[in-house]
């Protein structure tokens, strides 16, 4: 999913605070040990990575990135 944002970026299609927002949440694989050792620790990583990317993705937008 990670490229489709990189790509509708390159085009102009979205502003840079989704891009950085979405890079943020986006953590591929590196979740798969996590997830096999403890559902709830996964969940609370998604959860908290997710918190964030939308305070970063609101503060870009209101800055005007």
């Amino acid at each position: 999913p990670h490229m489709i944002f990189v790509t509708l970026f390159a085009e102009g299609a979205i502003p840079f605070g989704i891009l950085l927002a979405s890079s943020v949440v986006q953590d591929g694989h590196g979740m798969l040990p996590l997830l096999a050792e403890s559902k709830r620790g996964f969940i609370s990583v998604k959860v908290v990575n997710f918190a964030v990317g939308l305070l970063v993705g609101f503060f870009c937008y209101l800055v005007g990135f």
